[in-house]
């Protein structure tokens, strides 16, 4: 394949970008999560003509081709895109797990990145990959099998969306990120995952599952961090609230309140 180079300015802004819903981007933009990202010039992942793109670059998403999958087994989209390449602007094409699907900006040209990006054939799951980048260098990042819906013939089928959080009374940490997987559908698991970093090290903290069954029951389990009303130091606790639906009132009533709390001991939550 003949690579070309190019490299790009990023915008440091403190906003979400790059969102997954349901097979489109947020605002149609996202950045290059792979590091060996490379815009081709139709959509075949033998297409011996493309553009190296470094990590972190932004691009507008104009429109998706297809689906096709990866060596490894792995289904996903091919989507289109611009950018600019000496002074013009171009269209090439890019595979899904070349992009972030979120992504959020640390500082300066700091980003936290979040994609699925493999497949385990032995396992017959998606593997996915967070991870802090900068100046096109991955500084550092966590591996690990997301949820999902039990379908492995169709691109990843679950929503994203990072936040970040306040990381005050949390010993070390300089950013604490939310990465969330929806699925807005009865009887499917939707989980909040909590992501430190400190600024040399990318830690996976505890995560909080909801779910629910129209007419039947709620299920629900929040963060509670030093920063809210009740929080303490260097403690993340999960309160978890169960309701069940009572036909005498026509409505939800709370049934079980219970939590579970982890403790920061500067190195992982325990």
């Amino acid at each position: 394949m003949k690579l070309i180079a190019v490299s790009f300015v990023l915008f440091a802004c403190s906003a979400v970008q790059g969102d997954y819903w349901y097979g489109d981007f947020t605002d149609d933009r996202t950045v290059v999560f792979s590091n060996t990202a490379v815009i081709l010039s139709y959509p075949d992942i033998d297409c011996s003509q493309g553009v190296r793109l470094p990590m972190g670059t932004e691009l507008d998403i104009t429109g998706s081709s297809g689906k096709d999958s990866l060596p490894d087994g792995m289904p996903f989209y091919w989507y289109e895109t611009t950018f600019e390449y000496n002074g013009d602007e171009c269209t090439g094409y890019i595979p899904g797990p070349d992009l972030a699907m979120t992504s959020l900006v640390l500082g300066g040209d700091t980003l936290f990145v979040f994609t699925v990006d493999g497949f385990n054939p032995k396992e017959y799951c998606f593997i996915a990959t967070a991870r802090i980048i900068s100046s096109d260098e991955i500084l550092a990042e966590q591996v690990f099998r997301p949820i999902d819906t039990g379908s492995i013939q169709s691109p990843y089928g679950y929503c994203i969306r990072g936040l970040e959080l306040q990381a005050d009374g949390l010993t070390g940490i300089k950013d604490l990120i939310e990465l969330s997987f929806i699925y807005e559908a009865c009887g499917y698991e939707n989980r909040d995952v909590l992501f430190a970093w400190t600024g040399t090290d990318l830690i996976m903290g505890p995560h909080a599952s909801s779910q629910f069954e129209a007419g039947c029951y709620h299920y629900n389990e929040n963060f509670v961090l030093p920063s809210d009303s009740g929080g303490v130091d260097n403690e993340v606790s999960i309160e978890v609230i169960v309701e069940e639906w009572d036909e005498g009132i026509e409505g939800y009533v709370n049934t079980d309140k219970t939590s579970v709390t982890y403790i920061w001991n500067g190195e992982v939550f325990e």
